[in-house]
């Protein structure tokens, strides 16, 4: 236990980067890409075991599909249009995006107008494999005009730890540390607007 406190105040001490300014005041609708998923773990939320498999017919769920839609949601509670996901996945055949340059592209070859969130996982990793009481996260992020390919907001996060405190499995692990990120990444795009408004 002590090791693990020592190694969460540790990755704490790099820290991470300071919130990048938000886009233009002009953007207000956005397309979310599916996330990049560059670890080569498949990082599966639910749909892994056997029994979710075989028994109860589990829909395999990773974190990628967690952190697109947490984005969403987050965008949408900010006042955003936000492209509905089946309309993007129509456009872009559910492909992510790894840089701007590649969702430029698959914007511009799915005649997606609103510009395109990508997010491209780099590292995400449990400290442990039961009770993790955090997940290491780096990622990229851009928002890529679809028309010209400019690049209006971008976000580097060095890896650092997302507490999870209190879970169990990783599954939930990784879904409190997806709706963290997506927080983190499009908090300072606008305030958060309550529900029905």
């Amino acid at each position: 236990m002590i090791a693990r406190l020592l190694a969460l105040i540790a990755t704490l001490c790099l820290g991470c980067a300071a919130p990048s300014p938000p886009p233009p005041s002009t953007v207000r609708s956005v397309a979310v890409l599916a996330p990049s998923n560059r670890t080569g773990d498949g990082l599966l939320v639910s749909g892994a075991s056997l029994l979710e498999k075989y028994a109860f017919r589990t829909d395999r769920v990773t974190v990628a599909d967690v952190l697109g839609a947490e984005l969403r949601s987050e965008l949408a509670h900010r006042g955003f249009a936000v492209v509905p996901p089946d309309v993007v996945h129509a456009a872009t055949g559910g492909r992510p995006a790894g840089t701007p340059e590649a969702a430029a592209e698959m914007a511009r070859h799915g005649h997606l107008d609103a510009p395109v969130l990508m997010v491209a996982i780099d590292r995400w990793e449990p400290d442990a494999e039961t009770h993790p009481a955090f997940v290491i996260v780096a990622l990229d992020a851009a928002l890529v005009e679809s028309s010209s390919g400019t690049v209006l907001w971008s976000s580097h996060r060095r890896a650092s730890p997302v507490a999870t405190p209190g879970t169990v499995t990783l599954g939930t692990a990784y879904e409190i540390a997806a709706r963290k990120v997506a927080e983190e990444l499009v908090g300072s795009w606008g305030s958060e607007r309550p529900p029905g408004e």
